[in-house]
């Protein structure tokens, strides 16, 4: 009884995660400052107590990135945003990442260490830079000009994130035209490609809507004209794994997350649905231990806990389940 409560409180959150992971566009990453009018200034410390200033940076191109260190698009962002970091300190650019949430202060140095992080991650402790800005959602990234103005804005990380804000930087520091940065994100040789990529997040997108309504059936429909549009897209595999699951069609979403491990056997996310389906198929000690290796190296633990507690509840060992059902609501907010 306590796994279908906490199930009804459960789905709203992973719907929401998935819907904010896989949203790429909006018309404002900051509700507080546009293109073109002057970013606010702030005066944040690190973890080790010194001191940036936004101001101290005029003159110079500053990338400025709002993060969740537990959310895996914050993750991806920041880890990508390192590759850059040298080639474009070299030129003078700077990069700032803030951190907000009043629960993620002791993550700051664990993802500092975890992923070298070598540019300033700073924290926001009263929460004043992330309502000057007005910023919405996580990961999200503005580049300042050389005159302390609001250059660009990207909402998200989605798979044109590098691309993106390599470019925009690039612009930023006079190194390319406008029409040369429009060339360098629409080249024709992707003509065939983006389409097909876009076409899969629009049907992702449209089945995450329909999983909230619990119309798995449908979902389902959309996830596999995702998977046919973008075949090497993990994300869209993962989904409709979950999808199937949430339909009870184990053996369908077994595949699935066996297709998302061959692209990306590192994924956390496809482990855990593979456990998942372990359990769901009766081989209940196997999928603890999947599930287990998932939830360890997961920074987005909240599903994998989850489905331990099912585990554990299954096999009748109630005191295990409780606690890791308790884990996945402690984490929700994480997912």
């Amino acid at each position: 009884m306590f796994a279908k409560r906490l199930l009804k409180i459960f789905i709203p959150f992973l719907i929401a995660g998935a819907v904010l992971a896989g949203s790429s566009h909006a018309a404002n990453a900051f509700r507080n400052v546009s293109v073109g009018q002057p970013a606010p200034n702030f005066t944040l410390q690190d973890s080790s107590g010194k001191d940036y200033s936004l101001s101290s940076f005029t003159g110079r191109v500053t990338l400025v990135i709002f993060i969740r260190p537990d959310q895996s698009g914050s993750v991806r962002a920041m880890k990508i945003l390192q590759k850059i970091y040298p080639e474009f300190s070299s030129k003078g650019a700077e990069f700032l990442a803030i951190v907000s949430e009043t629960d993620q202060k002791n993550n700051i140095p664990v993802l500092v260490q975890k992923d070298n992080i070598t540019f300033p991650v700073l924290y926001d402790a009263n929460r004043k830079v992330y309502g000057a800005w007005g910023t919405i959602l996580y990961p999200t990234t503005g580049i300042v000009g050389k005159d302390g103005k609001l250059a660009v804005q990207v909402p998200m990380c989605d798979w044109k994130y590098k691309d993106t804000v390599a470019g925009n930087l690039q612009l930023a520091l006079g190194e390319i035209s406008k029409k040369q940065l429009y060339d360098e994100l629409n080249p024709k040789a992707n003509e065939t490609v983006a389409p097909a990529l876009a076409k899969a997040e629009r049907h992702m997108m449209l089945a995450e809507d329909l999983m909230k309504r619990q119309m798995y059936t449908n979902a389902c429909k959309e996830l596999a004209a995702a998977v046919k549009s973008a075949p090497d897209l993990t994300e869209a595999h993962i989904k409709y794994g979950f999808a199937l699951l949430s339909k009870g069609d184990t053996e369908k979403a077994d595949g699935q997350f066996n297709l998302a491990l061959k692209q990306d056997p590192k994924s956390n996310e496809a482990k855990t649905g593979l456990g998942s389906c372990l359990v769901a198929q009766g081989h209940v000690d196997k999928g603890i231990e999947l599930l287990t290796e998932a939830s360890k190296l997961n920074p987005q633990p909240a599903r994998a806990y989850f489905e331990l507690g099912k585990a554990y509840e299954k096999k009748g060992i109630l005191d295990k389940a409780a606690m890791y059902y308790k884990k996945a609501a402690e984490n929700l907010a994480n997912w």
